[in-house]
């Protein structure tokens, strides 16, 4: 994985954090919810992959399961840490 950020984008988001400190955590829960649905998605993807005995575009011999496309799926963790009052 490469992230690339210019510098004013550093300096615009040190000052964001410098004016409003809780901003911090609303930045992280955001990440941390795109890293696990992504994870979800893939370990999803391996176990389907697994299971059918194929990947993506391939065919069984004689086999009548197909792999039919799929959309993506949006995550929703439930509960999360507060800087306060621990897990809620």
């Amino acid at each position: 994985m490469r992230v690339e950020i210019s510098v004013p984008e550093v300096v615009s988001i040190f000052k964001e954090i410098q004016e409003q400190p809780e901003r911090i955590f609303e930045m992280i829960r955001a990440e941390i919810k795109d890293n696990v649905g992504e994870y979800l998605s893939r370990l999803m993807d391996m176990e389907f992959t697994h299971f059918l005995g194929r990947k993506w575009y391939e065919h069984g011999q004689g086999d009548l399961n197909h792999r039919n496309g799929y959309y993506p799926r949006n995550f929703t963790l439930k509960g999360h840490p507060s800087p306060r009052s621990g897990f809620q």
